[in-house]
């Protein structure tokens, strides 16, 4: 019975010894955002201030460079739009005059622009005669150019 108390009542006191260390690591980061966003600066040392102003500037050139990345990823994408829109065009050049000539490729039904956003709403009707007969469809993609 005695082990069982003793075990308990370490238990508990741990708990609580855990509770306090936890509320005080919370109020030290809580503290640390507030001076972060120019807050709670009273009684901060000179040197205190020169390394909170070191941290937000390291930060600031941090986030600089991810918005340069990012960019520049978004200069990518854009342009392997423009490769693969003329590709497009192309490739339906291609299959139109094939349709035209009479060819016996594959059937297809031409892309429907009602405005510049590059809706494509384009099928694929592969067949096999009389004996079976396939039809690929592809949902809608709607391209903003902003």
């Amino acid at each position: 019975m005695e082990q069982i108390l003793y075990r308990y009542g370490y238990v508990a006191a741990d708990h609580r010894q855990r509770e306090e260390s936890m509320a005080s690591e919370l109020k030290r980061l809580q503290l640390a955002v507030e001076r972060a966003k120019g807050k709670e600066l009273e009684g901060m040392s000179f040197s205190d201030l020169i390394s909170l102003e070191s941290q937000l500037n390291d930060s600031l050139l941090r986030v600089k460079d991810q918005k340069t990345i990012l960019l520049n990823q978004l200069e990518r994408s854009r342009l392997q739009e423009k490769r693969t829109l003329e590709e497009n065009r192309l490739l339906r050049k291609q299959i139109e005059s094939m349709v035209g000539r009479g060819s016996s490729g594959p059937q297809v039904e031409p892309e429907k622009n009602d405005n510049e956003e590059h809706l494509s709403d384009t099928s694929l009707q592969l067949g096999w005669g009389k004996r079976k007969k396939l039809k690929i469809e592809r949902p809608a993609i709607t391209l903003s150019s902003d």
